[in-house]
């Protein structure tokens, strides 16, 4: 039997070059996290069924999901996501010093038809604000994700961060026409809005009102809607709470300067637990419109371990997504993929300067120096053409004289020109 060289359909695998463009992705996330005083943590790949089941929808864990038994006949999952992880870690803690910032970038995984940046095992940025009630922490995590569009120089023409309330809609669709107990169908809908022919989302949307004409009307105006300051959902919202915090949110961006935020009744997310503020940043370039991340306020998750009610806001990022929005854009610097695995290639004259050349390498990477010795045992030519191969362009080449004198002689490749030194000069000149 021929074994294939394939993996599993929509798992993860990275050659270098990939390996090396999607570090620069994540070391991007992580000093944009750090740099707000988060801090990284992480969890189990498996967890109990129970506890998507609880509080992420029935579409993710029952039809998106690789849920099995395990050997001891327990309901398990491989995690399709982190932020019911998070929940049960902060209320598994004990005393916290409250609120918490926290980031991580798990792998997660959905039983999904792999397409274009939507896979089944993926790398997910998560970064999260767990214990303040405040508008602040919504503000800051909208700050974190423009600073780290502003880090890949996105410019605002290719982005936004489209945002609304779970709340505010709920009451919205109420008042609308539509029934409590149709609303979780309604956000269903709602949600899938941008993802079939509008004639197709009108005939769903008017299913989930219970075919009320007038409420069809209401709900699909209010989708449209482009600011809180409209006058037909003022007058609609009149006297409401949830209203008058999504004004107050509004204001707040603007005063701070978050150019890249804006209103959109339309974005609901998909996830149950979602209680306030939600959000998605979208690609509006053209290229690829679709959402690279979404998140929001959920004030119940921490409660479903216990007594303790602890609220959180959030996003999720989707790792691939990000880079193919940002290869579509031209915003991977070219030296991230050409970048050569060393500072400097040892070449080696025969065998007899094997254990020198190895005695040198070792101490050029004690002092901070990528050095790639050569393990071919090639002609030293062809060494030279492996180094250029690499794209190394430093080379330096152990033979019998630098052996009996220890004096090393580094070449640039690229030039042509030379260097004369002791292994402590070629430091030196190295750094």
């Amino acid at each position: 039997m021929t074994l294939s060289t394939k993996p599993l359909g929509g798992m993860r695998q990275r050659y270098p070059v990939e390996f090396r463009t999607e570090q620069y992705v994540t070391d991007v996330l992580r000093r944009a996290s750090a740099s707000a005083g988060f801090e990284e943590y992480d969890g189990p790949v498996i967890e109990p069924l129970e506890l998507f089941a609880a509080k992420s929808g029935g579409e993710l864990v029952g039809r998106q999901s690789y849920c099995f038994k395990d050997r001891g006949q327990r309901e398990v999952i491989l995690r399709p996501e982190m932020t019911p992880s998070l929940a049960r870690m902060v209320a598994g803690q004990g005393e916290l010093q409250l609120p918490v910032r926290w980031f991580s970038m798990p792998l997660c995984y959905r039983y999904e038809r792999p397409q274009r940046g939507r896979v089944r095992e993926f790398l997910q940025f998560n970064c999260d604000i767990l214990g303040s009630d405040s508008l602040a922490a919504e503000l800051e995590i909208f700050l974190v994700l423009q600073r780290i569009m502003n880090i890949f120089q996105a410019r605002p023409a290719i982005y936004s961060i489209g945002w609304s309330s779970r709340r505010f809609m709920s009451e919205a669709i109420n008042r609308c026409g539509v029934t409590s107990d149709s609303v979780p169908e309604v956000f269903s809908t709602i949600d899938k809005r941008d993802k079939m022919p509008a004639d197709a989302w009108v005939q769903l949307l008017s299913a989930s009102c219970g075919s009320d004409s007038a409420a069809v009307e209401k709900v699909a105006a209010l989708v449209e809607v482009e600011s809180p300051a409209d006058d037909w959902l003022a007058e609609l919202m009149q006297g409401s709470e949830a209203f008058e915090e999504v004004v107050q949110f509004d204001s707040l961006l603007r005063s701070a300067g978050v150019s890249s935020a804006v209103f959109s009744p339309g974005v609901v997310r998909g996830l149950d637990y979602y209680t306030g503020i939600v959000f998605e940043l979208m690609d509006t370039g053209g290229e690829n419109r679709r959402a690279l991340c979404g998140g929001g306020r959920y004030d119940n998750l921490v409660g479903l371990f216990g007594n303790k009610k602890i609220s959180g806001t959030g996003f999720g990022l989707g790792v691939l997504t990000l880079m193919l929005f940002l290869e579509t854009y031209g915003l991977i610097p070219a030296a991230v993929k050409a970048a050569p695995p060393a500072d400097v290639y040892i070449a080696v004259f025969s065998p007899d300067e094997l254990a020198q050349a190895g005695r040198l390498t070792d101490f050029l990477r004690g002092h901070g120096i990528r050095a790639m010795m050569d393990v071919s045992g090639k002609k030293l030519g062809k060494q030279l053409g492996e180094a250029s191969r690499y794209g190394i362009t430093a080379v330096i080449a152990v033979g019998p004289d630098e052996v009996n004198t220890g004096i090393y002689k580094l070449k640039t490749l690229s030039d042509g020109s030379e260097f004369t030194g002791s292994p402590e000069e070629l430091i030196h000149r190295l750094k």
